[in-house]
């Protein structure tokens, strides 16, 4: 058996995926290439790494798991979702994440935690955003974040799914692909 490694995702629609790709972008244009400047838009809720049957190419702990956890999440009403602006994480003192922010209002912030409650989630704390230039150094950083603290990005999509994705770990050139996707309800909540 071999191991594969999933990504539970919400991806934003194609609009948004370019404005993040033409972000990226520009990051190359300043400072060079760097780790994810190709990989599509989204806000990871939360990754594993499971075996893959070898005969069903399914993978043994998430398939039953997914299954379970499919009408929880099918009850989650869709959400609209705000992008407002640029942030950073600190990554120690060497190297720093620029992303896209989601605001998180009160009403943002319980529809997560619908969404962690449904996939057994306890501890972690999710910052919704979507990643600009992950993990760059901070000589890297000092010569992009002038460029976005001045730039204005506003923009609104409506989480409809989670994606699951999947890529093979043992494969540097693999990148992820669409395992499954499960809908949320479809009744969105009042933003």
């Amino acid at each position: 058996m071999n191991n594969k490694d999933y990504l539970t995702v919400i991806s934003p629609p194609e609009h948004v995926d370019k404005k993040v790709g033409s972000f990226k972008q520009e990051c190359v244009k300043r400072i060079g290439k760097f780790p994810g400047m190709y990989a599509r838009a989204h806000i990871t809720i939360e990754s594993f790494r499971d075996e893959v049957h070898q005969l069903t190419l399914k993978p043994l702990l998430l398939t039953p798991f997914y299954e379970m956890i499919s009408f929880k999440v099918k009850t989650i009403p869709q959400h609209k979702l705000r992008i407002n602006g640029f942030d950073f994480f600190k990554h120690g003192p060497n190297s720093r994440t620029i992303y896209a922010r989601v605001d998180l209002d009160k009403t943002t912030e319980d529809w997560f935690n619908q969404v962690k409650g449904a996939l057994r989630m306890k501890t972690r704390r999710i910052t919704p955003h979507l990643t600009i230039a992950r993990n760059i150094p901070v000589a890297s950083f000092n010569k992009l974040w002038p460029y976005f603290q001045e730039m204005e990005y506003r923009d609104t999509f409506l989480a409809d799914c989670l994606t699951i994705l999947e890529k093979e770990i043992d494969n540097k050139n693999d990148r992820y692909k669409v395992h499954k996707t499960i809908p949320f309800g479809k009744n969105p909540l009042a933003a």
